[in-house]
Formats: C-alpha cells, structure tokens, sequence
C-alpha cells in the first residue's frame, strides 16, 4: 500500500502559488506506520541527524557547511526506496534549506510527507534546553516551527513526538507543554548515571510521565529513555563521518561479512531487549551530524534489513525483525502493546534534575554559565511580547519581517547549546550579535507603532530601547530633555521603577500623562562604568516610579532639566533600619551585611553575602565541581556601606570590594519586595583557579533539608538534600549534587514557624540550599579548564580587555504562608516574579513630541482581567484573527481565593478590536483541540478534563483551571 501511495503522489502537481499539492486522502501517521509482528522482536530503526542550531560551530556555519547537504542527500535517498525513514527535528534548518529548493523538490518532500517516509519530530525551531528556559519562551519557538511547517507541509506533517534527545537533563514542565502540544510520546537520552541503572535493572526504561501536578492525567505523556543515548550501535555507523565497516553482501567476495554483522548487531539488540518492557526496541541510527551521504548509509541498513530475513535471529523464542521506523511508529507499537497486555508503565511526577554521568561530575554549572547571555535572552522575550500586541494594535500582518527575524533568534536562543551558555566563544559572540540585530531592527518597529499611537499621525519619534542603561549608558538621555514610554505587556496595571542615566544635570521636572509632576531621586551610578569604551556612560541616574501603568499599554512621561543646578549630597553612615514601616531591613553596623528584614508582618534575622567556591580542574561551561569544604567571601573584613534615600526609594550601597558592588532597596511605591542590584567582576583566576560565586541568604528557619525551584518558571518542585526520590542517591558531590535550576524563584519554608522566604531573580541561575535555612543562587563563574563535553575552551568571558562584569537584580519576599491578608504569600511571589520576568519596557526619545501629542496614556484592555489571569499571548495571525492565550497563574492550593478556577469574558476585553468568534487549538496553535486525539495508556488515571474538547465558535467566555493554559483563534473585527 506504501508503495502505491509514493507512485500516486510522484504525478502530484504544484497548485498556481507554487505550494505543493496536498493529496485529499493521503496516507500518513500513524496509519501509514510498519506492521509489527505479535510473535517476534520488532527492532525500530531510527534514521535521525541530531543538528545543533549553533555550538563548536555557528548557525550558518553548520547550516552550510553540514545540514544542507545532509537534508538534500536524505530526500534523495528516500525517493529511491519508500521502505526508508527519516525523522527531521529543528524548524530553524529546516526553512533555511526549504526555501532554497526548487518546486519540484518541494512536490518531492511533500510526497515523503504524505506517505510517512519523512515525519517531522518536536519541529519547534529549536531543540530547546530545559533548565534555563522560560515556559513563555518554549511555547513561542514551538509555536514559531509548528506554524512553518504547517502552512508549507499540511496536516501530515504534524509532530506526535517530543524529541529532547540532547538536552542536559529534563524539566517536569517540559513533559506538561509537550502533552499541551498534542504529543503522544517523549524520548531523551540524558539522565543521571544512577537513575539509568535502576531503569535498567527495574525494566524502567519507559514510563508515563505526569507533567503537571495540577493538570492530572492530561499532563501525561509517554516517556522512553534511549539506550544509547541517540548513538547508532557502536560499530554500526555508515556516514562520511564514520570509520566503521561497511556491509558487503556479495558471498563470492574475500571480504564477505552480512551474516557476521548481523550476528554482532543481533546480539546487541539481545542484550538492549532485557531492558524494554515490550516486544519493541527502538535503536536510532544516527548522531550529530550525520547522513551527509545518506544514500550509503541507508545501502548498508537496507542490507542488514535483507540480512534478518536471510539469517534468523531470535530473542526469548521470538524472531528479530528489523524494519525502517519512526519514533511515532514505535510510540504506537509500545501502546497498541500494553494495552493488549494491560501492562502498567511506572509513573513520574518529579523531574529529571540535576544530570550526571558519573559520581563527580555534576551538569548544574551550565544553570548560570555566561549569565549576561541568559539575561539578553529574557529582555529579548520581553521586547517580542511588546512588539507582538502592538502590532495587533496597528493591525499588521503575521508576516511582518522584523518582528519574525525577532521571533527566529530567540528561537535559536531556546537551543540547549545557546541559553545554556555551553557553546563556543565566537558561536556565543554570533548569537549576541544576532539577537542585536533583530532587537534594534524589532525596537524601531515598535517604536514607529508607539509614535503613531501616541501622536495619531505617522511621524516617527525615533524611540530607543537604552538597552546599555545598566552600564550607565543611553545616547537619548544626553541632553536637557527627553521623553519616556513605558510599556507594560502583562494584563494587569504595574508600578514600574524607572532609571535611566544622566548626564551633568541634577534638577530635573518630570511630568505623567496627566500633567501631575513625580517624584524622583538622583543616585550614584552602581559603579564606574568608565572601562565602558564604545559608549558614554554617565555617573549618575535618574529613577522615578512609573505608577499604574495600564496592563498591556503605556504611559508617556516627559522630562526636563531645570536651570537651577544642586549637587548630591554624601548621605550620613546607615541607619540600622533602612525602608519603610511595614517593608524595610536593617544593616549591621560591624559588618555592613544585611542583617534582618521585615515584610508582611514579619521580622526575620537573615545575613546576605557574596562568597565563591574555587573549581576543580573539572569546572567547566557544563559541569560545577567546586573544591570541597572551600568557600571564601569576596569581601575582606566589614564591607563600607553608604546609605541612600529619597522619595522614590530607601537603600543602602555596599562596596565588597574590586570584585562587587550591590544597592539594597526598598520602593515606596512597590513595597512587596526588597531588591537587590549587583554587579559582580571581573573575577580574578589569575592564581590559576577557578571562581564561582554565589550570593548566599542565610536564616535560622528550620526547613528540615527541603526547598523548592519552579520549574521553567510555572509549578514549583520540592527537592530534598541528599536525596531523589527516583533512585538511591550517592552523594559524593555534596554542593554541586543539590543544584538545581531556577528559572524565576527559589524558596525556604519553616512550617514550625509558619514563615516562607523566596528568593526572584532576573535570570535563569542555578540555586540551592545547601545547610537549613539558606539559598545560595550562583551569578558568575570564571573556569581556568575545560570540562571535557566537547567545546573544547574554558568559561572566562571578556569584554573591554577584561573578564566579564555581570550585572543582576535578586528578589526577596518573605512572610506567613498566609501572606498579607489580601494575598498569600505564594501569590505574592508569583506576582513579584511575573512583573520581573516579563517587565515593563521603557521606551526613549530625545526629540520633542511636546507638539505631537495626542494619546499620553493606552490601555489594550477595556477591563482589568483576575488577578489570577494572565493574556500570555497576543499576535497577528491569519487576515482577520490573532492568536490568543489566556493562562492561570496559580497552582491548586497556593490562595485561598485565587487559586479557584476562574472565567473570563473576552467579547468586550480589548480595546481597538472586539472578538466575535474563537476557536480552541492545542498549546502550539497547529491543530484545533477537537482535532487532537491523543493515546491512551493503561495506568494513566482518569481525572476531570481540564477543558472541554469542543466548544461553540460564538462562546466568548474562557475558563482556567490552576496552571492551565488554553490557546485560540481569535476572530476580529476592529473598532
């Protein structure tokens, strides 16, 4: 039957926009998957390339110079046989090859499509990693791929597979997005060395994996650990690449060999056998990289394929039968396997964190590695979720080039190769300068749409984004007068704290939408920034308080300088208390450290330093191996310590030194948190060692060796020191051992006491706790070795001739669990920790607009949204639709009240366009949700459905569950 669909597809012709021709009834998933046998051993094999989007090489770099070829050879070589299978991965190559090809090639490749041969896997537009990334991001690149493949391929072309093959161990949220996305199955090959023989021993190596202890069953997804990692069998490799020896089937020839090869696979297939709980194996045929020359590597499966027919070979009495297959295929076997067995898979909740391949060897340091890269990264979301509901407002189209050349890099930033920091210098340098790109090209693109917004012609205020503000640097606030727009893309109005820097002038007038004139307060930049040699830094800021800025909109404030000029005056020595009656802390007077905090009614005792840990000569951009029992403060002695205050804020500057400096504040207009503004370097490594350092919180809060990470900054995890709940943990790493991610929160809980303290941060940073009552977040590592995981060069950035200098905000909240009467305290943090990963984005122009004002304030919402809601998504679709995802931000038990599921009304939400119909798709928004039918798996228990499977186009209503997330259509006409 295969064969007849490739011969009716081969006279398939392109319709008149040059599209390949979509056959009506084509034959495809898991319809179009190998039969298998009932009484043998049915070997998968896995024809696959794993393709970094940039690591020892750039993206173009291997795009050119390997994955062309390989994606050109490997269609060549499925059209000469419609046995054979190839699985493709990351969108990114995917569409740089696939525009280049002629309209024949097209034809071809949809024909493979259509038939099975070619089936795309995960197809975001990037492998992503699963420790540093944020929820938002992932679902973006998803999104992204999902959507290209899609609008060229059609509906056989759609992923029912999560392929994290590569990825340095395993989020839990990961699994929970992939069962959104309409997958059925999850294969990686990464976990801890102790982890994987339990597996083998228990048969364990396939499981069912919860993603979402909110969502239920409907997070669960089948997971299969790989044997191999994504290896082909050692011995068993036929690519240019490959040394090994080919398969000679001529038994006239000296150097005959089939049926000795087919012995030696056939006895590793045996010993891999013992360890699947069905009579399916998958074995991948394939590496990084691999079938630039696909047609010999296919020639020599195709004759190990004729060598199992020709030479039997058996398993436990059954035949081993080799076949082409995918990993969909294989997913479809294993079910149709256990539910004709009714065989229970085990169950996992947690996740699969912290990697490691051996005792010592740790993967946790790539949780902070190149840690200004990781923060790029995040404002780069953040300036995409702008763009993206403003250009809803202006009405652009899906294909506007800016914003997706914004929407490509931060896709390849997903990779696990790229926010993790593990890549090569110039690769890292190339991903910077890419993000760059599109970061000034989507800023001027949004800042014509603010412009006419604001003035409601087309003049264009030329707005800048003063991204080198945290270095004291932005050319538009040179002079004696500019103008600020601050944006808030979250759905909920913020107070935002804004600082800028200055230049020469002290006296300024500053004045909000309403002609009211704010509040401000000039400070000392955090340090000399002067080594800054391609900018002008100045040394001082300005900062005010953006007050309720309108969810999704903006407020325009106009500055000044005055003629009349004062100088800053030296603040006395600290106060012991600093801030503010019901928010405030209090600084030792002997060591200049923090000492105590008081917020939500609670004063606690709590000590905040910055110390380091000395490497091993293993410490690497990947793994963390700190000298044991050494740690050492960055500070010599009692820190010097000024105090700062003013309308705006109450603080305290600490000076810890050449390698340090922090401002630890309290805002009088947001008082739900303390802040902490640092900047940490350059690390001196010239004794020859290594320096990773951490900024330490340490309490007498009993917490019993637990504490808690969000995972990818949605639910969070409790993670136990010295423990996994998976396997017998050893614990000959005692530090790097109990690293963990932390995308946005880290928490300590004293149930005795009743009283919680979380620590937010700006990034993604490795974290634990490793004595009760601490966290320590990791924020600078400086490595004199490589580690020995294939880069090939040590972690010591530079920048201005010297190591790199970080700059980072930390977050505290503390309290009862309760909270503060309004709120609970997990509700408080979840906000905190949302308006610090998705922050308003200040926009700024040195020309005057005084005579072009039309809108100095906007709101892209008529009516507040719960204030357990969020629109997480907002963007130009198809002519005449957005895409729109509304998410619930709590978990089932963290508030009283907002932790209930909740409705929102979306027919008279927004302000420029009202939605008339909206139709329910899965997470990516490739498929309506009535569409997707997912297996079912024994074990998998039944729970309420989070969402209903069909729904009325004309019911503008949307409910949420805690966690949940649900993703439309939106169709609109604007007002």
């Amino acid at each position: 039957m295969m064969l007849a669909v490739l011969l009716i597809c081969t006279v398939c012709v392109l319709n008149a926009g040059g599209k390949p021709v979509v056959d009506e009834d084509p034959v495809c998933g898991y319809e179009a998957c190998p039969i298998v046998g009932v009484d043998t051993l049915n070997v998968h094999l896995i024809s696959h390339s794993h393709d970094d989007v940039g690591w020892l090489k750039t993206v173009d770099e291997y795009y050119f110079q390997d994955v062309q070829n390989i994606l050109s050879s490997v269609v060549n070589a499925l059209n000469q046989n419609p046995d054979r299978r190839f699985v493709q991965v990351e969108t990114a190559f995917f569409k740089k090859w696939w525009v280049q090809q002629s309209d024949r090639v097209k034809q071809t490749v949809q024909n493979l499509v259509n038939n099975g041969q070619l089936e795309f896997i995960n197809a975001a537009w990037s492998m992503n990693d699963e420790a540093a990334v944020h929820y938002q991001s992932t679902i973006d690149q998803f999104t992204l791929g999902l959507r290209f493949i899609q609008d060229n391929l059609g509906k056989c072309a759609r992923p029912k597979v999560a392929w994290q093959i590569d990825p340095f161990g395993h989020s839990r949220e990961q699994a929970s997005i992939s069962a959104q996305m309409g997958f059925d199955s999850m294969f990686f090959g990464r976990l801890d060395f102790r982890d994987h023989n339990r597996r083998l021993h228990d048969k364990a190596m396939e499981l069912l994996w919860r993603g979402s202890a909110n969502l239920g069953n409907a997070s669960d997804i089948f997971t299969s650990v790989l044997y191999n990692r994504y290896s082909n069998p050692g011995g068993f490799c036929f690519d240019i690449a490959c040394n090994d020896q080919v398969i000679i089937d001529d038994e006239e020839s000296p150097d005959y060999n089939l049926e000795t090869r087919v012995k030696n696979l056939a006895n590793y297939l045996k010993t891999q056998a013992k360890y699947y709980p069905t009579n399916n194996i998958l074995v991948t045929m394939g590496d990084d990289f691999r079938y630039q020359a696909a047609m010999i590597q296919y020639m020599n499966l195709d004759l190990l394929i004729k060598g199992f027919e020709e030479f039997e070979h058996t398993y436990q009495d059954k035949r081993i039968k080799l076949f082409y297959s995918t990993p969909s295929c294989y997913t479809k076997a294993v079910n149709d396997y256990v539910i004709a067995n009714n065989s229970n898979l085990e169950l996992k909740t947690d996740d699969f964190f912290p990697y490691a391949d051996n005792p010592n060897t740790y993967w946790t340091g790539y949780f902070t590695s190149r840690a200004a890269s990781k923060h790029f990264e995040r404002q780069g979301n953040t300036l995409l979720q702008v763009a993206k509901q403003l250009a809803v407002d202006a009405q652009e189209s899906y294909d506007n080039a800016a914003i997706n050349s914004l929407k490509e890099i931060m896709g390849v930033m997903q990779h696990h190769d790229a926010i993790t920091g593990t890549e090569k210098q110039h690769v890292a340098n190339n991903y910077h300068f890419l993000l760059s790109k599109a970061v000034k090209n989507v800023n001027d693109e949004a800042g014509q749409i603010l412009s006419t917004l604001i003035s409601g012609t087309d003049e264009n205020f030329e707005f800048d984004s003063c991204l080198t503000a945290n270095v004291s640097a932005c050319s538009q606030t040179q002079g004696d007068k500019f103008t600020v727009v601050v944006y808030n893309p979250l759905s909920h109005k913020v107070t935002a704290p804004i600082s800028l820097p200055t230049y020469d002038k002290t006296n300024w007038h500053i004045l909000d939408p309403d002609d009211n004139t704010v509040d401000y307060q000039i400070e000392n930049s955090l340090t000399d920034f002067s080594y800054v040699d391609d900018a002008q830094t100045s040394k001082t800021t300005i900062q005010f308080s953006a007050k309720d800025v309108p969810a999704m909109g903006f407020k325009v404030y106009r500055v000044e300088a005055n003629a009349l000029q004062h100088k800053i005056k030296k603040p006395p020595n600290p106060r012991v208390l600093v801030g503010y009656d019901d928010t405030s802390f209090e600084i030792s007077e002997e060591t200049g450290l923090l000492q105590a905090v008081t917020m939500n009614g609670v004063r606690l005792e709590i000590t905040q330093d910055f110390q380091y840990y000395s490497s091993q000569d293993s410490s690497g951009a990947y793994i963390f191996v700190p000298v044991h029992d050494q740690i050492s403060r960055i500070a010599n002695g009692p820190i010097s310590t000024t105090l700062v205050t003013g309308s705006v804020s109450q603080g305290v500057l600490q000076d810890f030194g050449s390698w340090g400096k922090q401002f630890i504040k309290v805002y009088n207009d947001d008082r739900s948190f303390i802040e902490f503004d640092w900047i940490i370097g350059p690390l001196d490594i010239s004794d020859g060692v290594g320096k990773e350092v951490i900024s330490k919180f340490t309490t007498s809060l009993a917490t019993n060796g637990e504490f808690y990470t969000d995972s990818n900054g949605r639910e969070l995890l409790k993670r136990t020191r010295n423990s996994r709940p998976d396997y017998d943990y050893s614990d000959q790493e005692p530090i790097s051992g109990n690293y963990y991610p932390v995308t946005t929160r880290i928490v300590v809980r004293d149930a005795s006491q009743d009283i919680e303290l979380a620590i937010i941060t700006d990034r993604s940073e490795g974290g634990a706790s490793i004595n009760d009552g601490e966290i320590e977040l990791m924020v600078h590592r400086a490595c004199q070795h490589d580690d020995g995981r294939g880069v090939g060069e040590n972690l010591n950035e530079q920048e201005y001739g010297t190591g790199n200098r970080i700059r980072g905000k930390h977050f505290l909240v503390v309290g009862p669990t309760s909270g503060n009467g309004e709120k609970s305290l997990a509700a408080i943090e979840r906000d905190v920790a949302q308006r610090k990963s998705v922050q308003a984005w200040s926009f700024v122009t040195s020309k005057d607009v005084s005579g072009s004002l039309n809108t100095l304030q906007f709101s892209g919402l008529r009516s507040d949204v719960p204030d357990n809601v969020n629109i997480l998504t907002l963007e130009p679709w198809d002519d005449g639709t957005v895409l729109l995802r509304l998410e619930h931000t709590l978990e089932k038990g963290e508030d009283e009240n907002l932790s209930q599921e909740v409705t929102v009304d979306v027919s008279e939400l927004f302000t420029l366009f009202t939605i008339t119909e909206l139709q329910e798709t899965t997470l990516g928004a490739n498929m309506l949700l009535e569409e997707n039918v997912r297996l079912q798996w024994p074990g998998s228990a039944s729970n309420d459905k989070v969402s209903p499977i069909k729904r009325d186009v004309a019911d503008l209503t949307i409910t949420l569950a805690p966690m949940q997330i649900r993703t439309f259509l939106a169709k609109i006409t604007y007002t």
